[in-house]
C-alpha cells in the first residue's frame, strides 16, 4: 500500500481513508474470515477498524507499511468479539481461532492441480492453528517475519521457528500423501 495514503489519512483526508479501504478490504476480509468463520462479525470488525482509523486519524501509529498494522488491529478486534460472544473462551487463548487454509486456495487450475490441492489441504489440516495463521500471513498476506510478529504478537524468532516447523511438516505430510496415492495406484495395476 502506498505510504502516502497513510500520511494523508493522518492529516484527516477522507479520500485517503476510502482509498485505503478499497486497497485493503479484500485482504482484511479474507484474513478475518479465516479467524472468525463468520461473515457478519468479520464485516462488522472491518467497519469498526476503519471507523477507529478515521476517528483516531491524528493518533494512529506511524507505520512503515500499514497493512500489518491493520491486520493486527483486525485480528484483536475479532478475537475480542469472539470472546464477548463465547464466555467459555479464556481471555489469553488466541490459539483457538483456526485460520482455515484450503488446498483450493493454493492450487486451482486443472485436474492435476485439484489433486495436488486436495493433498495439500490434507497436509495443512495437520498443522496447528498457529502454524496455519503464520502460513496464511506469509503467503496470502504477503507479510515478512517482522510484520507477522507484529500482527500475532509472537516474537520474531518464534515466528521463524513456527514457520520453519510448519513448512517441514507440510513437506513431510505432502510427500507422505503423494507416496500413499502412488502406492494405491500401483496396486491397481
Amino acid at each position: 500500500m502506498n505510504n502516502h495514503l497513510w500520511v494523508e489519512l493522518k492529516k484527516g483526508k477522507q479520500s485517503a481513508l476510502l482509498e485505503i479501504y478499497k486497497l485493503n478490504y479484500t485482504d482484511l476480509y479474507n484474513y478475518g474470515m479465516r479467524i472468525s468463520h463468520n461473515e457478519e462479525l468479520t464485516r462488522d470488525c472491518i467497519h469498526d477498524l476503519f471507523t477507529k482509523l478515521w476517528s483516531g486519524n491524528s493518533t494512529i501509529k506511524e507505520a512503515r507499511d500499514p497493512k500489518p498494522y491493520m491486520f493486527r488491529m483486525l485480528r484483536w478486534m475479532i478475537i475480542d468479539a469472539l470472546k464477548h460472544y463465547s464466555p467459555f473462551v479464556e481471555k489469553n487463548d488466541t490459539e483457538l481461532y483456526d485460520p482455515i487454509l484450503s488446498g483450493e486456495d493454493i492450487l486451482i487450475n486443472d485436474e492435476t492441480s485439484k489433486e495436488q490441492g486436495e493433498r495439500l489441504k490434507t497436509a495443512i489440516e495437520n498443522l496447528t492453528n498457529r502454524q496455519k495463521e503464520i502460513i496464511y500471513l506469509r503467503f496470502y498476506g504477503g507479510l515478512n517475519y517482522d510484520e507477522i510478529s507484529d500482527v500475532t504478537a509472537i516474537k520474531y524468532q518464534s515466528v521463524r521457528n513456527i514457520f520453519s516447523k510448519a513448512m517441514k511438516q507440510l513437506r513431510k505430510n505432502f510427500m507422505l500423501q503423494s507416496a500413499l496415492i502412488c502406492t494405491y495406484f500401483d496396486s491397481l495395476y
